[in-house]
């Protein structure tokens, strides 16, 4: 465990330093060190996300068209219905005329 060194001022005003003690981790219980730059392990991470990013675009854009077909499909048998509704109102007024007007 470290910590930061502490800023002190002994009675004196001559200000020093108390270095932190440090606690030895067992090797066992110490972090992986790893055998190469940091820069390495950042742009491994920047890669990872660049990825995950386009990954995510991929998702949104195939979302995206299957709701905009979904809507194509909904707006397709709208049409159908109104069509249909029109023939429909068609053929009852050749089956049952309306009435003559009222003098």
């Amino acid at each position: 465990m470290m910590s930061e060194p502490t800023y002190t001022t002994r009675p004196s005003s001559h200000p020093s330093f108390t270095e932190p003690s440090h606690t030895k981790i067992p090797s066992h219980q110490a972090p992986h060190t790893p055998d190469h730059a940091p820069w390495m392990d950042l742009s491994a991470q920047i890669s990872s996300l660049d990825t995950r990013m386009e990954e995510l675009a991929v998702v949104n854009d195939i979302r995206f068209y299957s709701m905009k077909n979904h809507m194509d499909q909904i707006e397709r048998i709208e049409s159908l219905q109104e069509s249909q509704h029109e023939e429909m109102m068609a053929y009852l007024r050749s089956v049952f005329p309306p009435p003559p007007p009222q003098p």
